[in-house]
């Protein structure tokens, strides 16, 4: 995952807090018609996903149109992508229930004051990282430990709603004990409860596939609300939302129940890390397709105020929605100023027609999850990575059973720590190799990948591929004393060719003027090549006079030569 600050594009990247102040007075007012169309059609989406998210979070339907209300509102001032929506997400939602849940106790008013609380710290928490300009933290989760984790969320959370589908009691745990509670428990289904839910699965899945346009999630939430409030279904136990109280977001600090804080703090930083990520990953996928900049501290502050204003209007964590960000792409939206149509959209719901949802069964919310974080599931990209690295499979396979094995709040730390693993493994385990001279030509290249180079006799060259510093400085002296004693010939002159290694720390630079005095013990002279200008200045200031009168930065063949002239 790349992040960058660049100048904008007219979009306004650079030089403000507040993007909008770039962008707003260069508005065409021939792009206003497709704003409007694609901020109408995001809000009609908006609706529906924000209710089921908040049943997600264990949190009341109206949660989810402040927390997307509130989000959409502030991004339009402070975002920098013109395509992506912020909004609660499935992952966002489960997460909060699992990592906020457990500190709650069960006691709903404190669960519901404790996720407001937890909200603003995952904006706090992203405001700092703003201040401390930290928005290179994204490039240390990898996009397969992403694919993985995503994978693993759907199963999860599809695990979450089954219950609420076939009309069973709540089920908890992980997903296998899910998986184990609903088997056990299907003979006590409710069948108009899973009519009602398998019916608004299929019209769902045939309006993914025949009508993406339309705004099918709430057209089956508006059908299933009309179909409970003129039959009997309720009185056949279809639980339904009930009523929705209406108006626009109150606005308070909220504050924590006694004691909780601490608890909080490593749930809020698990959902700061998934939501900046989840919000990252929206825009720069968008900022690739229209060869936009990606400011990704100014996205910082973005989701640090968004959290924040949806923590103050009594809703729940938000990000960067990568299936509502597309929806606004593919209508044609063309500036921030769509957020703020949706935004308009939800508000007027919110005041005048909040009674049209009294009736909603809770099974067809538990639908519209099922098929949201269907697309979650990229089975194609998890074939590639196993195709092309199986190291980046073992890491995205990580964090995937992470998720189901031990739950979505350790699913994000096992996901970020397997990242920075792999991180700590690649600089301490570099690409080295040993190099052979091109048949008639004074270059050397990697033997390994070409055997039909030519063996210096007596000599060994040897390259990293990396920068050398502490971490990979033991690796890379053990390797080359391996590969003199593994050669069949003897080695009389190692060359390290420092051409891909243009950085170096002083226990690295130590080491080299260790394994020299070694190597030269052993009766092996010990030669550097092509280092660059700031290389050969650490290895100056070391002061080890094994390298005084070394040419160190002349290409390996001269470095060989010139010691063959001298035998």
């Amino acid at each position: 995952m790349e992040s960058d600050s660049q100048s904008g594009d007219g979009n306004g990247l650079a030089g403000t807090v507040l993007p909008v102040s770039n962008w707003l007075p260069r508005y065409d007012r021939s792009w206003l018609r497709a704003d409007a169309l694609a901020g109408i059609t995001v809000g009609a989406a908006v609706l529906p996903e924000g209710m089921a998210y908040a049943s997600l979070a264990g949190l009341p339907p109206e949660t989810g149109l402040y927390a997307s209300l509130l989000a959409l509102l502030v991004y339009v001032f402070v975002g920098t992508s013109r395509q992506v929506v912020y909004g609660p997400t499935s992952a966002l939602a489960i997460l909060v229930a699992t990592g906020v849940g457990s500190v709650a106790a069960g006691s709903p008013a404190d669960y519901a004051a404790l996720v407001a609380v937890t909200t603003m710290l995952v904006g706090l928490v992203s405001v700092v990282a703003w201040l401390f300009r930290l928005g290179f933290v994204v490039n240390f989760i990898s996009e397969s430990v992403l694919t993985g984790f995503s994978a693993g969320a759907a199963l999860y959370i599809t695990a979450t709603q089954l219950d609420k589908l076939f009309g069973i009691p709540r089920a908890s745990g992980t997903f296998f004990e899910r998986l184990g509670f609903v088997a056990t428990h299907l003979g006590a289904t409710n069948l108009p409860t899973l009519a009602v839910g398998v019916g608004a699965l299929a019209l769902l899945v045939l309006g993914e596939r025949y009508a993406r346009r339309l705004p099918m999630a709430l057209i089956v939430v508006l059908l299933a609300t009309g179909l409970v409030a003129v039959t009997d279904l309720q009185r056949r136990g279809v639980e339904i939302v009930g009523r929705i109280p209406s108006g626009l977001p109150p606005l308070s600090i909220p504050t924590p129940p006694t004691g909780t804080l601490s608890d909080l703090v490593p749930v809020a930083f698990a959902l700061f890390l998934l939501s900046y990520v989840e919000g990252m990953s929206a825009v720069e996928t968008f900022a690739r397709r229209h060869d936009d900049s990606v400011d990704a501290n100014q996205e910082l502050l973005a989701d640090g105020l968004t959290n924040v204003a949806a923590g103050i209007g009594h809703g729940f964590v938000v990000g960067g929605s990568m299936s509502r960000s597309a929806l606004n792409d593919e209508i044609g939206g063309k500036t921030q100023l769509a957020s703020g149509v949706a935004a308009a959209v939800l508000a007027l719901v919110l005041v005048f027609l909040t009674d049209l949802f009294t009736t909603l069964p809770e099974t067809v919310l538990a639908a519209v999850v099922i098929v949201a974080v269907a697309g979650l599931v990229d089975v194609p990209e998890l074939r590639r990575i196993y195709r092309i690295d199986k190291l980046e499979f073992g890491t995205a396979a990580s964090a995937f059973f992470g998720v189901l094995l031990f739950g979505m709040l350790d699913g994000v730390f096992i996901g970020v720590f397997v990242s920075l693993l792999v991180v700590v493994g690649r600089a301490t385990y570099p690409y080295t190799a040993t190099l052979g001279r091109v048949p008639d030509s004074d270059e050397f290249s990697d033997l390994s990948r070409h055997p039909e180079n030519e063996r210096v006799p007596g000599v060994l060259v040897y390259r990293v591929d990396a920068e050398l510093f502490f971490a990979n400085a033991p690796t890379i002296r053990a390797e080359v004393i391996d590969a003199v004693d593994s050669r069949d010939a003897p080695v009389s002159l190692v060359v390290f060719d420092m051409r891909s290694s243009p950085t170096i720390d002083l226990t690295a630079a130590d080491m080299l003027a260790s394994l020299a005095e070694d190597l030269d013990e052993r009766g092996i002279d010990f030669r550097l090549a092509e280092a660059d200008g700031a290389v050969r200045d650490v290895l100056a200031a070391t002061g080890a006079g094994v390298f005084d009168d070394m040419p160190l930065n002349e290409r390996v063949v001269t470095v060989i030569e010139e010691w063959q002239r001298e035998q």
